[in-house]
């Protein structure tokens, strides 16, 4: 019987873990780590910080840069080349 208990704690345990949580729950529109790690991949940096506005950012050569414009120019090209095919 203590086995299936442990089993089952394990198995919840593991189910869990999986999940992917949110960076911080106040605020719905927070990124989550995924998408946190895709755009830092894509800006080819180790650190990105938090303002007091929620806006995430890094610096470059001492600039202030925003962690995700690159999301923005991605939708305008896609939606422009959707227009241009219609």
């Amino acid at each position: 019987m203590r086995y299936w208990f442990l089993i089952i704690i394990l198995i919840i345990t593991f189910a869990c873990s999986k999940q992917e949580s949110k960076i911080s729950l106040s605020n719905p529109e927070e990124p989550t780590r995924e998408e946190l790690r895709n755009a830092m991949r894509f800006h080819g940096i180790l650190i990105a910080k938090q303002d007091e506005n929620h806006e995430w950012y890094f610096m470059r050569e001492g600039k202030r840069c925003p962690l995700f414009a690159y999301l923005k120019k991605q939708r305008n090209k896609q939606n422009n080349a959707s227009e241009n095919n219609s």
